[in-house]
């Protein structure tokens, strides 16, 4: 069948119709004619495969990854940069206008200063092929392994570090290797050896601590099914144990289970955003602060910071960290933050939610018994975004929105939402 692609989807599809049913089609850009067949078929919508490209888009481009499709992890790499911003721009809009009923004004996204490259952190499995390590992914929607020789995105020194550190692993001949975790910051590595149940060689771990850029080694046993990546046994191996990051005028550190923004150039832009959006005030709560950045990041906007997160590991950072930038009147707690914010009797002045991609789930409840004046909430999927401002606009008006691309040649795009308590 021909159709013409008409808008993006969510995932980075094109969308076109049959018999007034959208059709989902991977890797098609709007306003494409093309030639495609339907494999799924529901009461509501169908999925779609291209067979042929008719008429391309003057956006598209040759992707520059042999392996885009088949690994998933970039599904907007056959986009131009200027496209990827646009369709990010456009899914905020059209979320927050489906779910929330927003027609306001939207900021225009903060672009990546390097859409290539930028990724500091990477979690990849790892299987032999020919009797070789190969680290790769695994193909959406699939447990088919995808052996990758190079990831465009990854930063510089990640790439040397994966490809020297495979070489090591045939040369001790290792075995029950999971996954390859590996972090960079300021040009400095540090690598996580996810394994099975095994005592790796000394003489492996010297020769992996010898690898340029590398200045700290964990283990991590994992012996059981969960999602997680990690197991519950963590050893320290080699070099540091946490790793350092300067942010701005803010220096952390993290331990090998602590959460950090995938992007630290675009991390940056997004904390001085928080920052200047941030009012003066008393009392700022952060919940899911992780390792406490942001709330240090506006240390100078309250008399009192309190941050919130369930990850003991990141707490324990935030504290250091708040000592590190000198911050006495800045304290993290281990919890849930919802659970955190009905029990607190301490009148709230502003509060900043960064929560995962399910958003704030029962928390909105929570937030509209507190009289709040500001709210600042960050966000990483903007679905979940817009079904809660529905919620939290009954007693606030959004004020600003601004999108940003932190994951350039993916779908995925972060927004900050700044919102006051409406007056009675």
């Amino acid at each position: 069948m021909k159709t013409t692609i008409k808008k993006w989807g969510i995932n980075g599809e094109g969308i076109a119709y049959y018999h007034r049913k959208p059709v989902f089609i991977p890797y098609a850009l709007p306003q494409e004619e093309i030639e495609y067949h339907i494999v799924k078929e529901t009461r509501k919508y169908c999925m779609g495969e291209m067979d042929r490209l008719i008429v391309p888009s003057s956006r598209r481009r040759y992707p520059l990854c042999a392996k885009w499709q088949t690994c998933g992890g970039c599904a907007l790499m056959h986009a131009q940069y200027k496209e990827q911003c646009k369709m990010k721009s456009q899914m905020v809009k059209e979320a927050l206008r489906k779910y929330a009923n927003y027609q306001g004004p939207i900021l225009p996204i903060i672009k990546n200063p390097d859409p290539l490259g930028y990724r500091n952190m990477c979690k990849l499995p790892l299987q032999k092929v020919h009797g070789h390590w190969q680290s790769g992914m695994y193909a959406a929607h699939t447990h088919d392994f995808v052996a990758i020789d190079r990831c465009v995105v990854h930063e510089k020194e990640i790439e040397l570090v994966r490809k020297k550190a495979l070489e090591i692993f045939d040369q001790f001949h290792l075995e029950n290797l999971l996954s390859l975790v590996l972090k960079s910051f300021d040009q400095k590595v540090q690598m996580i050896l996810v394994t099975k149940n095994v005592t790796l060689p000394e003489t492996c771990i010297a020769a992996l601590s010898m690898i340029d850029s590398v200045v700290s080694i964990w283990q991590s046993i994992k012996t059981d099914d969960r999602i997680d990546i990690f197991g519950d046994t963590m050893i320290h191996l080699s070099g540091k144990e946490r790793m350092e990051i300067t942010l701005g005028p803010i220096h952390c550190q993290l331990l090998p289970r602590s959460f950090f923004q995938l992007n630290t150039k675009q991390a940056l832009r997004l904390y001085q955003l928080v920052q200047e959006w941030t009012p003066n005030c008393h009392t700022l709560m952060e919940a899911f602060c992780g390792i406490g950045a942001m709330s240090l990041f506006v240390a100078n906007k309250a008399k009192t910071i309190y941050g919130i997160e369930y990850n003991q590991d990141a707490i324990e950072n935030a504290k250091i960290n708040a000592q590190w930038n000198h911050c006495t009147h800045v304290s993290f707690i281990c919890g849930d933050a919802n659970e955190k914010l009905m029990t607190t009797n301490e009148p709230i002045d502003c509060l900043i939610v960064d929560p995962p991609r399910k958003g704030l789930e029962d928390m909105t409840s929570t937030i509209l018994q507190k009289y709040i004046p500001t709210i600042l909430y960050v966000s990483c999927n903007p679905s979940t975004l817009a079904k809660d401002l529905a919620i939290l606009t009954k007693q606030y008006t959004i004020q600003n929105v601004q999108p940003l691309d932190m994951f350039s040649q993916t779908p995925l795009v972060e927004t900050v939402v700044y919102l006051e308590r409406k007056t009675k």
